[in-house]
Protein backbone atom coordinates (compact mmCIF):
# COMPACT_ATOMS: atom_id res chain seq x y z
CA UNK A 1 0.00 0.00 0.00
CA UNK A 2 1.31 3.22 -0.84
CA UNK A 3 2.03 5.73 2.15
CA UNK A 4 0.65 9.09 2.48
CA UNK A 5 3.29 11.70 2.88
CA UNK A 6 2.36 14.18 5.29
CA UNK A 7 4.74 15.09 7.75
CA UNK A 8 6.77 16.99 5.17
CA UNK A 9 4.32 19.27 4.28
CA UNK A 10 3.07 20.20 7.59
CA UNK A 11 6.62 20.28 8.43
CA UNK A 12 6.83 23.08 6.19
CA UNK A 13 3.70 24.61 7.16
CA UNK A 14 3.89 24.33 10.57
CA UNK A 15 7.13 25.84 10.94
CA UNK A 16 5.97 29.10 11.39
CA UNK A 17 6.06 29.84 15.87
CA UNK A 18 2.75 29.90 17.85
CA UNK A 19 1.52 31.54 20.69
CA UNK A 20 3.37 29.98 23.62
CA UNK A 21 1.44 28.59 26.00
CA UNK A 22 0.80 29.39 29.75
CA UNK A 23 0.75 25.79 32.05
CA UNK A 24 -2.34 25.20 33.29
CA UNK A 25 -3.09 26.03 36.78
CA UNK A 26 -4.03 22.62 38.94
CA UNK A 27 -7.40 22.01 38.84
CA UNK A 28 -8.62 23.83 36.16
CA UNK A 29 -9.23 23.23 31.88
CA UNK A 30 -6.42 24.16 29.85
CA UNK A 31 -7.06 26.64 27.39
CA UNK A 32 -7.23 25.29 23.92
CA UNK A 33 -4.14 26.71 21.93
CA UNK A 34 -3.93 29.11 19.66
CA UNK A 35 -1.87 28.83 16.76
CA UNK A 36 -0.48 31.89 14.53
CA UNK A 37 -0.21 29.35 11.36
CA UNK A 38 -2.16 30.47 8.64
CA UNK A 39 -2.64 28.41 5.77
CA UNK A 40 -3.26 29.67 1.97
CA UNK A 41 -5.99 28.30 0.10
CA UNK A 42 -4.12 26.29 -1.99
CA UNK A 43 -2.09 24.53 0.98
CA UNK A 44 -5.41 24.06 3.11
CA UNK A 45 -7.06 22.40 -0.05
CA UNK A 46 -3.95 19.94 -0.23
CA UNK A 47 -4.23 18.95 3.23
CA UNK A 48 -7.67 17.83 2.79
CA UNK A 49 -7.46 16.03 -0.28
CA UNK A 50 -4.17 13.75 1.95
CA UNK A 51 -6.71 13.11 4.71
CA UNK A 52 -9.39 12.21 2.23
CA UNK A 53 -7.15 9.62 0.96
CA UNK A 54 -5.99 8.42 4.49
CA UNK A 55 -9.60 8.01 5.54
CA UNK A 56 -10.56 6.26 2.68
CA UNK A 57 -7.45 3.45 3.34
CA UNK A 58 -8.59 3.51 7.25
CA UNK A 59 -12.32 2.60 5.64
CA UNK A 60 -11.00 0.07 3.74
CA UNK A 61 -8.80 -1.99 6.52
CA UNK A 62 -11.76 -1.53 8.86
CA UNK A 63 -13.81 -3.20 6.22
CA UNK A 64 -11.88 -5.92 5.44
CA UNK A 65 -11.50 -6.71 9.37
CA UNK A 66 -15.33 -6.78 9.30
CA UNK A 67 -15.20 -8.59 6.15
CA UNK A 68 -13.29 -11.49 7.74
CA UNK A 69 -15.16 -11.90 10.99
CA UNK A 70 -18.35 -11.45 9.31
CA UNK A 71 -17.85 -14.94 7.06
CA UNK A 72 -16.84 -16.58 10.69
CA UNK A 73 -19.66 -15.36 12.67
CA UNK A 74 -22.33 -16.44 9.81
CA UNK A 75 -21.15 -19.81 10.13
CA UNK A 76 -21.53 -19.48 14.03
CA UNK A 77 -25.05 -18.28 13.68
CA UNK A 78 -25.99 -21.63 12.15
CA UNK A 79 -26.93 -23.04 15.37
CA UNK A 80 -26.43 -23.02 19.26
CA UNK A 81 -23.72 -25.71 18.74
CA UNK A 82 -21.81 -23.63 15.80
CA UNK A 83 -22.00 -20.68 17.95
CA UNK A 84 -20.44 -23.04 20.39
CA UNK A 85 -17.79 -24.44 17.84
CA UNK A 86 -16.26 -20.98 16.78
CA UNK A 87 -16.57 -20.15 20.43
CA UNK A 88 -14.19 -22.75 21.55
CA UNK A 89 -11.75 -21.89 18.34
CA UNK A 90 -11.86 -18.14 19.55
CA UNK A 91 -11.17 -19.13 23.08
CA UNK A 92 -8.55 -21.11 22.22
CA UNK A 93 -6.93 -18.72 19.72
CA UNK A 94 -7.21 -15.90 22.34
CA UNK A 95 -6.42 -17.60 25.86
CA UNK A 96 -3.88 -19.93 25.07
CA UNK A 97 -2.41 -19.64 21.84
CA UNK A 98 -1.48 -15.91 21.78
CA UNK A 99 -0.10 -17.10 25.10
CA UNK A 100 1.86 -19.49 24.08
CA UNK A 101 0.48 -22.13 25.68
CA UNK A 102 -0.06 -25.69 24.76
CA UNK A 103 -2.44 -27.39 23.28
CA UNK A 104 -2.53 -29.65 26.54
CA UNK A 105 -3.42 -27.22 28.24
CA UNK A 106 -6.61 -25.53 26.32
CA UNK A 107 -7.85 -29.66 26.44
CA UNK A 108 -7.04 -29.79 30.37
CA UNK A 109 -9.56 -26.21 30.64
CA UNK A 110 -12.19 -27.57 28.23
CA UNK A 111 -12.07 -31.13 30.40
CA UNK A 112 -12.59 -28.86 33.81
CA UNK A 113 -15.41 -27.03 32.10
CA UNK A 114 -17.21 -29.89 29.97
CA UNK A 115 -20.32 -29.29 32.00
CA UNK A 116 -21.02 -25.85 31.26
CA UNK A 117 -19.97 -26.10 27.88
CA UNK A 118 -22.44 -29.16 26.92
CA UNK A 119 -24.84 -27.00 29.33
CA UNK A 120 -27.81 -26.33 25.87
CA UNK A 121 -28.25 -22.93 27.75
CA UNK A 122 -25.22 -22.27 26.98
CA UNK A 123 -24.51 -22.71 23.63
CA UNK A 124 -28.17 -20.79 23.68
CA UNK A 125 -26.36 -17.68 25.20
CA UNK A 126 -23.57 -17.78 22.90
CA UNK A 127 -25.35 -17.96 19.85
CA UNK A 128 -27.89 -14.81 21.06
CA UNK A 129 -24.15 -13.37 21.77
CA UNK A 130 -22.77 -13.98 18.23
CA UNK A 131 -26.26 -12.93 16.80
CA UNK A 132 -26.26 -9.30 18.69
CA UNK A 133 -22.18 -9.07 17.55
CA UNK A 134 -23.40 -9.18 14.02
CA UNK A 135 -25.78 -6.75 13.78
CA UNK A 136 -23.50 -4.84 15.98
CA UNK A 137 -21.21 -4.89 13.24
CA UNK A 138 -23.59 -4.26 10.36
CA UNK A 139 -24.42 -1.10 12.44
CA UNK A 140 -21.16 0.39 12.39
CA UNK A 141 -21.34 1.93 9.14
CA UNK A 142 -24.85 3.35 8.85
CA UNK A 143 -24.94 6.84 9.32
CA UNK A 144 -28.69 7.41 7.57
CA UNK A 145 -31.67 6.80 10.52
CA UNK A 146 -33.31 5.11 7.33
CA UNK A 147 -31.16 3.11 6.64
CA UNK A 148 -30.93 1.85 9.92
CA UNK A 149 -34.78 -0.10 9.66
CA UNK A 150 -33.65 -3.35 8.68
CA UNK A 151 -31.65 -2.92 12.17
CA UNK A 152 -34.21 -2.10 14.01
CA UNK A 153 -36.00 -4.72 13.34
CA UNK A 154 -33.79 -7.69 13.86
CA UNK A 155 -33.02 -6.06 17.28
CA UNK A 156 -36.89 -5.65 18.48
CA UNK A 157 -36.46 -9.70 17.67
CA UNK A 158 -33.92 -10.46 18.89
CA UNK A 159 -35.10 -8.83 21.95
CA UNK A 160 -37.55 -10.97 21.80
CA UNK A 161 -35.45 -14.14 21.89
CA UNK A 162 -33.34 -13.60 24.79
CA UNK A 163 -36.18 -12.35 26.86
CA UNK A 164 -37.80 -15.67 25.77
CA UNK A 165 -34.16 -17.67 26.87
CA UNK A 166 -34.17 -16.20 30.30
CA UNK A 167 -37.69 -16.90 30.85
CA UNK A 168 -36.77 -20.77 29.53
CA UNK A 169 -33.70 -21.10 31.92
CA UNK A 170 -35.62 -20.24 34.88
CA UNK A 171 -38.67 -22.19 37.24
CA UNK A 172 -41.08 -20.60 39.72
CA UNK A 173 -42.37 -22.91 42.31
CA UNK A 174 -46.07 -23.17 43.64
CA UNK A 175 -44.24 -20.51 46.64
CA UNK A 176 -43.47 -17.85 43.64
CA UNK A 177 -39.87 -18.69 44.13
CA UNK A 178 -37.81 -18.60 41.51
CA UNK A 179 -34.37 -21.05 40.85
CA UNK A 180 -32.57 -22.07 38.34
CA UNK A 181 -34.81 -24.94 36.25
CA UNK A 182 -31.36 -27.27 36.48
CA UNK A 183 -31.02 -26.87 39.93
CA UNK A 184 -32.39 -30.14 40.82
CA UNK A 185 -30.24 -31.44 39.07
CA UNK A 186 -27.04 -30.14 39.87
CA UNK A 187 -25.85 -28.74 36.84
CA UNK A 188 -24.68 -25.28 38.27
CA UNK A 189 -23.92 -25.37 41.75
CA UNK A 190 -27.39 -25.91 43.24
CA UNK A 191 -29.02 -23.28 40.89
CA UNK A 192 -27.93 -20.63 43.48
CA UNK A 193 -27.91 -17.80 39.78
CA UNK A 194 -30.82 -18.29 37.67
CA UNK A 195 -30.50 -18.18 34.43
CA UNK A 196 -26.59 -17.63 35.21
CA UNK A 197 -24.96 -19.10 31.71
CA UNK A 198 -27.61 -16.69 30.00
CA UNK A 199 -27.66 -13.40 31.78
CA UNK A 200 -24.02 -14.03 32.36
CA UNK A 201 -22.83 -13.57 28.53
CA UNK A 202 -25.89 -11.51 27.40
CA UNK A 203 -25.08 -8.87 30.08
CA UNK A 204 -21.72 -8.95 28.51
CA UNK A 205 -20.38 -5.89 26.27
CA UNK A 206 -20.55 -8.30 23.06
CA UNK A 207 -17.16 -5.77 22.36
CA UNK A 208 -15.49 -7.18 24.66
CA UNK A 209 -16.77 -10.94 23.93
CA UNK A 210 -14.29 -13.47 23.47
CA UNK A 211 -15.57 -13.90 19.59
CA UNK A 212 -14.26 -10.11 19.21
CA UNK A 213 -11.17 -10.42 20.56
CA UNK A 214 -10.23 -13.27 18.93
CA UNK A 215 -10.68 -11.22 15.86
CA UNK A 216 -9.37 -7.98 17.19
CA UNK A 217 -12.40 -6.18 16.37
CA UNK A 218 -12.80 -4.24 20.48
CA UNK A 219 -11.31 -1.17 18.66
CA UNK A 220 -13.75 -0.60 15.54
CA UNK A 221 -16.43 -1.23 17.51
CA UNK A 222 -17.31 2.65 18.30
CA UNK A 223 -20.68 3.51 17.38
CA UNK A 224 -22.05 6.04 20.12
CA UNK A 225 -25.62 5.56 19.27
CA UNK A 226 -25.78 2.34 20.19
CA UNK A 227 -26.24 -0.40 22.93
CA UNK A 228 -22.98 -2.87 23.11
CA UNK A 229 -24.82 -5.26 26.12
CA UNK A 230 -27.54 -7.38 24.73
CA UNK A 231 -30.05 -7.78 27.22
CA UNK A 232 -30.06 -3.57 28.10
CA UNK A 233 -33.69 -3.11 27.23
CA UNK A 234 -33.27 -0.19 28.28
CA UNK A 235 -30.10 1.00 26.21
CA UNK A 236 -31.04 -1.09 23.23
CA UNK A 237 -34.34 0.81 23.25
CA UNK A 238 -32.97 4.69 24.37
CA UNK A 239 -29.99 4.08 21.83
CA UNK A 240 -31.37 2.59 18.46
CA UNK A 241 -35.23 2.08 18.50
CA UNK A 242 -36.42 5.20 20.01
CA UNK A 243 -33.72 7.29 17.95
CA UNK A 244 -34.91 5.48 14.37
CA UNK A 245 -38.87 5.99 15.33
CA UNK A 246 -38.28 9.35 16.57
CA UNK A 247 -36.42 10.53 13.10
CA UNK A 248 -38.70 8.57 10.74
CA UNK A 249 -41.81 7.12 12.69
CA UNK A 250 -42.65 9.31 15.18
CA UNK A 251 -46.43 8.64 15.64
CA UNK A 252 -44.98 5.01 16.70
CA UNK A 253 -43.16 5.89 19.40
CA UNK A 254 -45.95 5.07 22.00
CA UNK A 255 -45.89 1.60 21.07
CA UNK A 256 -42.77 1.54 20.98
CA UNK A 257 -42.46 2.61 24.62
CA UNK A 258 -45.16 -0.24 25.40
CA UNK A 259 -43.12 -2.77 23.73
CA UNK A 260 -39.58 -1.82 25.89
CA UNK A 261 -41.71 -1.68 29.51
CA UNK A 262 -43.39 -5.25 28.50
CA UNK A 263 -40.12 -6.46 27.82
CA UNK A 264 -38.39 -4.94 30.71
CA UNK A 265 -41.58 -6.25 32.74
CA UNK A 266 -41.48 -10.13 31.02
CA UNK A 267 -36.99 -9.97 32.24
CA UNK A 268 -37.53 -9.04 35.51
CA UNK A 269 -40.88 -11.20 36.45
CA UNK A 270 -38.80 -14.07 34.97
CA UNK A 271 -35.55 -13.68 37.21
CA UNK A 272 -37.94 -12.29 40.11
CA UNK A 273 -40.15 -14.27 42.50
CA UNK A 274 -43.17 -13.02 42.99
CA UNK A 275 -43.29 -10.97 46.26
CA UNK A 276 -40.17 -9.04 44.68
CA UNK A 277 -42.03 -8.63 41.14
CA UNK A 278 -45.00 -7.77 42.61
CA UNK A 279 -42.47 -5.13 44.57
CA UNK A 280 -41.10 -4.24 41.36
CA UNK A 281 -43.78 -3.20 39.83
CA UNK A 282 -45.68 -0.86 42.47
CA UNK A 283 -42.28 1.10 42.50
CA UNK A 284 -40.93 1.11 38.96
CA UNK A 285 -44.04 0.49 37.00
CA UNK A 286 -45.43 3.84 37.83
CA UNK A 287 -41.97 5.42 36.82
CA UNK A 288 -41.77 3.43 33.53
CA UNK A 289 -45.24 5.14 32.68
CA UNK A 290 -43.94 8.43 33.94
CA UNK A 291 -40.36 8.00 31.73
CA UNK A 292 -42.37 7.60 28.73
CA UNK A 293 -45.16 10.21 28.43
CA UNK A 294 -42.52 12.59 29.60
CA UNK A 295 -40.65 11.69 26.25
CA UNK A 296 -43.23 11.71 24.38
CA UNK A 297 -43.96 15.00 25.49
CA UNK A 298 -40.35 16.52 25.22
CA UNK A 299 -40.19 14.77 21.59
CA UNK A 300 -43.71 16.73 20.87
CA UNK A 301 -44.97 13.70 19.90
CA UNK A 302 -49.04 13.69 21.04
CA UNK A 303 -47.87 16.26 23.70
CA UNK A 304 -51.34 17.16 24.90
CA UNK A 305 -52.46 13.25 25.66
CA UNK A 306 -48.95 12.47 27.03
CA UNK A 307 -49.88 15.45 29.55
CA UNK A 308 -53.11 13.98 30.47
CA UNK A 309 -51.49 10.68 31.12
CA UNK A 310 -48.91 12.44 33.13
CA UNK A 311 -51.88 13.93 35.09
CA UNK A 312 -53.24 10.61 35.54
CA UNK A 313 -49.81 8.97 36.73
CA UNK A 314 -50.18 11.37 39.81
CA UNK A 315 -53.61 11.31 40.62
CA UNK A 316 -53.71 7.05 40.00
CA UNK A 317 -50.14 6.99 42.41
CA UNK A 318 -50.29 9.77 45.30
CA UNK A 319 -48.15 7.32 47.43
CA UNK A 320 -45.42 6.63 45.49
CA UNK A 321 -41.82 8.06 46.46
CA UNK A 322 -41.59 10.04 43.43
CA UNK A 323 -45.22 11.75 43.90
CA UNK A 324 -44.05 15.03 45.29
CA UNK A 325 -40.94 15.51 41.86
CA UNK A 326 -43.68 14.82 39.87
CA UNK A 327 -45.98 17.14 40.94
CA UNK A 328 -42.90 19.63 41.09
CA UNK A 329 -41.76 18.71 37.42
CA UNK A 330 -45.54 18.49 36.12
CA UNK A 331 -46.14 21.82 37.42
CA UNK A 332 -42.75 23.48 35.39
CA UNK A 333 -43.75 21.96 32.56
CA UNK A 334 -47.33 23.21 32.50
CA UNK A 335 -46.03 26.60 32.94
CA UNK A 336 -43.55 26.44 30.03
CA UNK A 337 -46.37 24.94 27.61
CA UNK A 338 -49.08 27.27 28.20
CA UNK A 339 -49.82 30.34 26.24
CA UNK A 340 -49.32 33.02 27.43
CA UNK A 341 -52.90 35.40 29.68
CA UNK A 342 -53.25 38.32 27.83
CA UNK A 343 -53.12 41.41 29.51
CA UNK A 344 -56.51 43.46 29.71
CA UNK A 345 -55.50 47.03 28.79
CA UNK A 346 -59.00 48.73 28.14
CA UNK A 347 -59.88 51.11 31.06
CA UNK A 348 -63.10 50.69 32.74
CA UNK A 349 -66.13 52.73 31.81
CA UNK A 350 -65.55 56.36 33.51
CA UNK A 351 -61.86 56.17 34.29
CA UNK A 352 -60.45 58.98 32.42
Amino acid sequence: MKSIQLLPLLAVLLASPATAQTPATPGTEPEAPVYKVVLTPAQTEKILSELDKVETQIGKGRGSVFTAAMAKFREGMASPAAALALYLDCYRLEHFERKNLKQADFMDWKNKNEARLKDEDFKRALWLQLEFLVLTIQAQEITEPKKMAPIVASLQAFLGKAVTAVQGSTFHSASGAVTDKDSKGGRRGGGNVPAGDILGTLRQSVADSDFAKAYSLQDFLKREEWEYQPLSVKGVYNNVIFPYYLAEKPTDLPAQWDSRINAERALRQALMSDAEYNEYIKDEGPRLLWEKDNYLVVNDVGPVKALADMLKVIQTYPSHPDAINWLKEFRDIVKQVSEPVPVNTEKPAGVQ
